[in-house]
């Protein structure tokens, strides 16, 4: 969407808001995004299927909102397939901010994330009046057996042979038994990549969370493996102080940090979109199982 069909959309909502700097973010593959004056955030779904996906996203908001300290997207305004909210300040917090940071900062951020994560999978999801849908991430037994049909089709004759034997045994060892998928569904975030995680250095702590695009009803051991693929596990193991009973969800959260990869490759190989054959690069190689 070019600037000028942004500045008109953008005083249909607010026509008396000055702009003095407009800034499109690229990356959103759902909605067109752009930040004016620094301050406050459009969102416009790109067609009607994605006005529906944000219209979730803002209900679900809601739900997490009181539920975390952790600042999340709070609108001024919401209409149809749009919404505005204040810009939350901060940077991506990336592995190499992590690495770099003294000990007890990288406690406190493990604290805040943990604690996140926690109170975020323990939202009472069953007296609602209305249904959250089911992430759109692969959580069952059933989407990885199919996802790994498409891999050793599609992906494995682009490996060497030890890749395509350790392969196999990596999905042998979690897909073998359905039962390794067994798990109580909970209310994930579902796409904790660093550029949704919100860093204030000078505050030495998460200044926020955002998009929630794809969170629904799914595996709370698919945010853990997201972070463990992003900042590796032995960031993430710090988490258990704030996480009680986290460790349970180590042995999936390993197989998703891992198997995401795969996912990735397939999607630039089925979609022609070379994006997903680097999404992967800066991530972590710090897995203990």
């Amino acid at each position: 969407m070019s600037n000028e069909q942004l500045r008109e959309k953008i005083h249909k909502i607010m026509p008396d808001l000055e702009i003095e700097h407009l800034e499109q973010n690229r990356e959103g593959l759902i909605n067109d995004v752009v930040i004016i004056n620094h301050e406050l955030v459009f969102r416009f779904a790109k067609n009607d299927g994605f006005a529906q996906i944000l219209n979730l996203e803002l209900d679900i908001l809601d739900l997490v909102r009181p539920r975390t300290d952790l600042p999340v997207p709070s609108p001024v305004y919401r209409g149809p397939g749009s919404t505005v909210y204040p810009k939350l300040q901060g940077q991506a917090l990336l592995r190499q901010d992590v690495l770099e940071m003294e000990e007890n900062t990288r406690q406190q951020v493990a604290r805040q994330l943990g604690a996140f994560l926690y109170n975020l999978h323990a939202t009472p999801i069953d007296d609602l009046d209305w249904e959250i849908p089911t992430t759109l991430a692969p959580v069952t037994w059933r989407k990885w057996v199919e996802i790994r049909g498409r891999v050793e089709e599609k992906v494995y004759p682009l490996l060497l042979k030890h890749q395509v034997t350790w392969a196999e045994s990596f999905f042998d060892r979690t897909l073998e038994d359905h039962r390794n998928f067994t798990y109580e569904p909970t209310l994930i975030h579902a796409d904790l990549a660093p550029y949704h995680i919100l860093y204030d250095e000078a505050q030495g702590g998460i200044s926020g969370i955002i998009d929630f695009g794809v969170a629904g009803i799914g595996d709370p051991a698919l945010d853990l493996g997201t972070m463990i693929s992003h900042y590796g596990e032995s960031f993430v193991s710090m988490f258990g102080e704030a996480y009680p009973g986290m460790e349970v969800f180590l042995p999936r959260a390993r197989f998703y940090a891992q198997a995401i990869e795969f996912e990735w490759v397939l999607l630039g190989l089925e979609t022609g979109d070379k994006f997903w054959f680097t999404a992967h690069l800066g991530g972590a190689r710090d897995i203990f199982g």
